[in-house]
């Protein structure tokens, strides 16, 4: 065969669209006689599918001579019972009750551990339902019922308890409200993505979607059924709609049609009416008629402002390319042409806008490849299904074709991943039993933990989800920021500065006082809290700043909040978030909070040499989204570069496919291999490559800005860690940057001495850089926790 099968299935079904069943007939007919069993044996499903398009005869015979080359007779076990059948479906309505029951009396808004493994055991035994023909449809709209009335109950009863809380105020509660509503939808979301990840197979991926939108419908309209006092949910939704319609190009147009009668969508934004109803009704006409490659959707971002949607789809696990297939919604007036000319420069395989494409282009001519790209939305009434299922075939066959494998790598695939959109991360979210694990340990603690990290460590996300996972206590997330995240999230901070700024007298329950407004669901009786302060070493710079600068402000606020940490953390849990583990102390001779630290590690990405199960094999699965195939060596040479820091391994892989671009590999024929890996460091992680590459550009700025004569003042402790790894780079070991750990005590213990941290020695500082994920010390040996870190410290400059 001078084809892959996949191609002559994806040919047979570009045949059968165009009513050309004798061709696409002779040409199954041919593929049975000639492909291997492996191969039959391995798309069985869509064959039996396509099968089923043709007319009776031909569909028997299609059947007989597939029975017959796969040496034996279809279906000769006879029809399945209808009885058991029912049966199981009938148990697995019954059991949706009493799931929804149990996480809303012992669980409820606990996102991250209990709703996720149950909402995933939910989805699967959903799609298995459908693959087993029992009656499918029944259970995807009992799931949509029961969800949405479950989403109801738990949002009714959570505005109910917090503003039952006595400083509880509306505001208060609406917040925390709409904080759960934005984690509840992510996780129909997150499963999805990470379940369509893992399989090729059309109708499981039908299944998941299928699934997922009810999901979600249920979910929002739950919400819009919710009992939240005086308050309208349909007007807040409304007016908190960013926060929420990124989620909705994953609803099929049934459930996107439900959602609209129960509120307007189209009166939120033009661009959720009709465009956004248009892309629904392709995506499920071209999932339907796909049999051979999935319609998977990797990425959604809606932008109400610029009146635009983007959608990014899987392409073919057999083409050669692996540039995602990226489809726009452009609404708006007439300036559409720079947005329609950006999208062709990015090769989008469609845009569908208002009008046609020369109505944008009066008094000129529009390039082919505009042409080619841009689709007119049809007038209300008009049925013309079907521009995205013929773009999706065209861009992989033409003239019936396919795309030769022989076509060399052109897209960096990992760029994908959105390190600089977190807004998408629900599609490339990873599970981290590492972190899961901690929750054991944090339900019975009391005191204070001190938990530093390199920057992007991944620990603002893995602590916040542990906390809403822990159901033993009153957890509470709190950052120290002005901007992001909901307004509750961040109310320990902004009221600190406040008092901060006027020296007013801190209140005697001032801390235990945001913990009960911030706690989810009110602090509950009888049950410790958790109190988690992400980047606490901001706060006490603000604390120590503002404590020299007015006596008044030390003595009333600074002094008196120090002394409510270490009450509160006498019968509750304090955990401190940060870089730096000296950022707390300040104004040490009335400090009692210090003595009560203690700095333990914060896991990384773990992984195990040869693994194929590990989080940092995961996280590298999910960057290459099933484009570029690699071994568990390849994974492993990462991991030892690494050390597991997700941010920095997804600049890794990015720098590596740029490598590979230029190499001109054929995905194809290329297996990412540790061979392959020490072809690209020989050159690629040279400290000039390292200085040249876009790729580690934020860390370069971090690196710079730690190693600057400024930072001996503001930041001695990142100053001498930078300066150690810096050190380790340029005079460690060449192939492993380790040194005996005397001479890194030694080189330490001159730094300290510039750097005025008198409160440590050399031992004691790398014992805390070591907990901190700076350097890891092992058989009296001392090396980079993360060598591409001490790789660029060592390409930037650095103070005397």
């Amino acid at each position: 065969m001078t084809k892959s099968i996949e191609a002559v299935l994806a040919e047979a079904e570009e045949l059968i669209s165009r009513h050309q069943y004798n061709v696409a007939f002779s040409n199954l007919i041919s593929l049975f006689q000639q492909c291997s069993q492996v191969d039959i044996k391995r798309l069985h499903d869509p064959i039996k599918e396509i099968i089923g398009r043709f007319m009776p005869k031909k569909r028997r015979m299609l059947s007989e001579e597939l029975s017959s080359r796969l040496g034996r007779i279809e279906d000769t076990k006879g029809p399945a019972d209808p009885s058991k059948h029912a049966v199981r479906l009938h148990q697995f309505i019954n059991s949706l009750e009493g799931r929804f029951s149990e996480l809303s009396e012992w669980h409820i808004f606990q996102w991250s551990t209990y709703y996720r493994d149950e909402l995933k055991a939910i989805m699967a035994d959903t799609v298995d339902l459908l693959l087993s023909n029992s009656d499918p449809e029944t259970a995807f709209a009992e799931v949509g019922a029961a969800i949405q009335e479950h989403s109801r109950e738990i949002f009714t009863k959570g505005f109910s308890r917090v503003m039952l809380q006595g400083q509880a105020t509306p505001d208060a509660a609406v917040a925390k409200a709409l904080g759960g509503l934005r984690s509840f939808l992510a996780l129909p979301v997150e499963i999805y993505a990470d379940e369509t990840s893992r399989i090729s197979e059309p109708k499981g991926c039908r299944a998941l979607r299928r699934a997922t939108s009810r999901m979600l419908r249920g979910i929002l309209i739950g919400f819009l059924d919710a009992e939240l006092g005086e308050l309208n949910a349909q007007e807040l939704l409304a007016r908190t709609a960013k926060s929420w319609v990124h989620v909705l190009p994953l609803l099929e147009q049934a459930d996107l049609n439900l959602l609209d009668q129960r509120m307007s969508l189209s009166a939120i934004a033009p661009i959720l009416g009709r465009p956004l109803e248009l892309l629904a009704q392709e995506l499920d006409h071209a999932s339907a008629k796909s049999s051979v490659d999935a319609v998977v959707v990797t990425s959604t971002i809606v932008n109400i402002d610029d009146v635009t949607i983007d959608l990014t789809l899987r392409p073919p696990a057999d083409s050669s390319d692996t540039k995602p297939l990226e489809l726009g919604i452009l609404g708006g007036g007439g300036g559409l042409r720079n947005q329609i000319e950006r999208r062709v420069k990015l090769g989008y395989i469609a845009c569908l806008t208002p009008k046609p494409v020369q109505d944008y282009w009066k008094g000129s001519f529009p390039t082919k490849e505009v042409k080619g790209i841009v689709v007119a939305m049809p007038d209300e009434g008009v049925n013309s299904v079907g521009f995205l299922l013929s773009r999706l075939r065209l861009r992989f066959y033409e003239n019936t074709v396919v795309v030769q494998p022989s076509i060399p790598l052109t897209t960096n695939i990992a760029e994908r991943f959105p390190l600089e959109n977190p807004s998408l991360m629900s599609f490339f979210r990873v599970d981290r039993p590492s972190v899961r694990a901690l929750e054991t340990t944090l339900s019975t603690r009391t005191g204070v933990l001190l938990w530093c990290s390199v920057r992007r460590s991944g620990k603002t996300t893995g602590v916040s989800e542990l906390a809403s996972g822990i159901a033993e206590r009153n957890a509470v997330f709190q950052r120290c920021e002005m901007t992001g995240g909901d307004k509750t999230s961040r109310m320990l901070f902004e009221e600190v500065c406040d008092a901060l700024e006027r020296a007013a007298p801190l209140p005697r329950d001032f801390l235990r006082s945001i913990v009960a407004r911030a706690a989810p669901m009110g602090v509950q009786e009888n049950r410790g809290s958790i109190l988690i302060v992400d980047e606490y070493d901001r706060l006490f710079g603000w604390l120590r700043v503002m404590g020299r600068r007015s006596e008044d402000a030390r003595a009333l606020v600074v002094q008196p909040l120090l002394d409510q940490f270490v009450e509160f953390a006498t019968e509750n849990l304090l955990i401190l978030l940060g870089q730096q583990p000296n950022a707390h102390f300040i104004f040490m001779d009335q400090n009692q909070l210090s003595a009560y630290v203690q700095q333990e590690p914060y896991p990384l990405f773990s992984h195990e040499p040869g693994s194929p199960e590990s989080e940092f094999h995961e996280l590298v699965r999910r960057t290459f989204q099933k484009t570029l195939t690699f071994d568990t060596s390849f994974v492993d040479a990462l991991f030892e570069e690494t050390g597991g820091h997700p941010f920095l391994a997804v600049n890794l892989l990015r720098d590596i496919v740029d490598w590979l671009i230029k190499r001109k590999i054929i995905p194809s024929e290329t297996r990412l291999t540790r061979a392959l890996y020490r072809e690209y460091a020989v050159n690629e992680l040279t400290l000039g490559a390292i200085g040249r590459s876009a790729h580690y550009k934020f860390f370069r700025g971090a690196a710079s800005e730690a190693l600057s004569v400024a930072s001996i003042e503001q930041g001695p402790w990142l100053h001498t860690a930078y300066k150690l790894l810096r050190h380790l780079a340029l005079s460690g070991d060449p192939s492993t940057s380790a040194m005996s750990f005397q001479s890194a005590e030694e080189y330490v213990d001159s730094t300290l001495v510039s750097s005025q941290l008198s409160a440590y020695t050399g031992n004691s500082f790398l014992a805390s850089a070591a907990e901190s994920n700076f350097i890891e010390i092992s058989d009296d040996l001392v090396r980079a926790k993360i060598p591409l870190l001490a790789r660029i410290s060592a390409a930037v400059g650095v103070a005397p």
